[in-house]
């Protein structure tokens, strides 16, 4: 298991509290539970024996399939920090895979190049770019062009960010 420092000092301080927060950004950071690190943090921890740390079921009524979505996601995601059980895991996780169907993505091995040319598992491709993409990719030299422009208007105005509202430099 990759080692994740907040729940090491929450593990380390038995702060249960601590314990049910990063697994609340765990959920949050995969939704779908597709990567499997919640599971494995789970299995870590309850290796660890903190007494308390899997809870009875409060048991709550769940909402029915048709009413899940992303808000109904978030609202049980939260109740996991009052009522950390396997019954809960299991509907975030059963919620997580419809709200949030899992889209596999191809590993790429290398970084895009300039040219947009990766190396995949299955050999070299051309990643697409849409639209929106293309409108914010920006040349090395337009950056510098733009740093530059930014950086001379600066200095030609003869001050800073204080000057500009207070009228004056900062601390005369």
């Amino acid at each position: 298991m990759e080692k994740i420092a907040a729940l090491e000092d929450a593990i380390a301080k038995k702060s249960l509290v601590g314990i049910y927060s990063v697994f609340y950004t765990i959920a949050h950071g995969d939704p779908n539970f597709s990567s499997g690190k919640f599971r494995e943090a789970l299995r870590y921890v309850k290796a660890q024996n903190i007494e308390g740390f899997i809870q009875e079921f409060d048991g709550e009524e769940f909402e029915p399939e048709d009413s899940w979505d992303e808000d109904y996601w978030a609202l049980v995601a939260s109740s996991l920090v009052d009522n950390f059980c396997e019954e809960r895991i299991d509907h975030l996780e059963k919620i997580g895979r419809r709200v949030y169907p899992y889209k596999e993505k191809m590993r790429i091995k290398t970084e895009p190049s300039k040219g947009d040319t990766v190396q995949t598992s299955q050999g070299m491709f051309r990643m697409p770019i849409n639209a929106r993409q293309k409108e914010r990719l920006i040349s090395e030299e337009k950056k510098h062009n733009v740093k530059s422009a930014h950086i001379g208007k600066m200095n030609k105005d003869g001050g800073g960010f204080l000057k500009r509202i207070f009228g004056r430099e900062s601390g005369r």
